[in-house]
């Protein structure tokens, strides 16, 4: 069986691997050749790269697995978002929303982009729940035979966290907290708040929370005292004419890019890592609870937090603690190859 995995979602950070008879040969990011960061085009380099690895031609492809859902999912829950009030319902974010959806639908969602730069193919098309590829990406990479796996990203088609629990090769999903109720989204949007580029740039607030201190009270948009956590979305939607308008009425003005960084941005860096640490170890902590096994796998955007994991590691809540080294989208490539049909 040869399974080509890809993640293509016109987000950002598209990729692909190649899987023989459940082995993985090779696996890269579309960035790594592009040379474009966080590349969100359809993965044509890495795809051809992993074929020119494995030394086949696209025509003898098994399977070509997704790591993402069909494009209806996503948007059916956009809208359901928009109807309940979840998220503002602007003009903006309305077309934001049809666009994606009527774009990837177009394009059936891949298949139809890997036909047209590869050809023909007998390979069946299957598309894979984006959190499931994730958990997969770190259950079926760890080593471990069973394991409490969290899932924690901005976004999967309607998923923020989920829990599974991984046993003898299989994953049962135990706990799923649906988007907009998501660390990654909270952590973004103060990304962007003090002047870096979000879903990108965490990174640099990660960097920056050192140099602050306590005082800035971030509970106005996340509750940690409601088990894991409750993010109130509507305080830090973005609604096209006034972003983040309700973080600016409470901590000030936003940062300018590329303008000096004062304490009170860094007091604020400082805030936002904390509040995620917090987040992450209640989920973690959840895990455990619900699947009575010591032994975690995390994935997600939001499991590239290194200061936040390397708490929880030293917390002794797990007995075995393994972080897909891939653990952003890029990584679900590698979930998507492995997942059963």
């Amino acid at each position: 069986m040869l399974t080509l995995g890809i993640n293509y979602s016109q987000m950002h950070d598209s990729s692909a691997c190649i899987v023989r008879d459940g082995q993985l040969l090779f696996a890269v990011a579309e960035e790594r050749i592009s040379r474009l960061k966080h590349d969100a085009g359809f993965p044509k380099n890495a795809i051809r790269a992993c074929l020119d690895f494995a030394n086949v031609r696209a025509e003898q492809l098994d399977e070509v697995c997704f790591g993402w859902q069909t494009a209806g999912p996503v948007y059916r829950h956009d809208l359901k978002c928009y109807a309940t009030g979840k998220m503002p319902l602007s003009y903006l974010n309305g077309l934001n929303s049809t666009l994606h959806f009527l774009s990837m639908w177009h394009q059936q969602s891949g298949a139809k982009k890997f036909v047209q730069q590869f050809g023909p193919t007998k390979a069946k098309m299957r598309f894979v729940d984006h959190h499931l590829a994730h958990a997969i990406s770190a259950y079926a990479y760890s080593g471990f035979d069973e394991a409490a796996v969290v899932v924690m990203d901005g976004r999967g088609a309607w998923e923020a966290t989920t829990i599974w629990h991984g046993q003898d090769g299989r994953l049962e999903l135990v706990l799923t907290i649906p988007f907009p109720d998501s660390v990654g989204y909270f952590y973004s949007a103060f990304t962007e708040f003090l002047g870096f580029q979000p879903n990108s740039d965490e990174w640099k607030v990660m960097g920056l929370a050192p140099y602050g201190k306590p005082g800035i009270d971030l509970s106005p948009f996340i509750d940690l005292s409601v088990p894991p956590y409750h993010v109130h979305t509507r305080q830090l939607a973005v609604n096209g004419a006034a972003p983040l308008a309700r973080v600016t009425s409470l901590l000030g003005p936003a940062r300018v890019p590329e303008s000096e960084i004062d304490d009170r941005h860094k007091d604020i860096a400082y805030a936002a890592q904390d509040v995620c640490e917090i987040a992450m170890m209640n989920v973690v902590r959840a895990a455990i609870e619900k699947t009575k096994c010591r032994n975690i796998c995390l994935a997600g955007g939001v499991a590239l937090n290194s200061k936040a994991n390397g708490k929880i590691l030293a917390s002794g809540l797990a007995d075995k603690f393994f972080v897909q080294p891939a653990a952003s989208d890029d990584g679900v490539a590698l979930g998507a190859a492995l997942a059963r049909a």
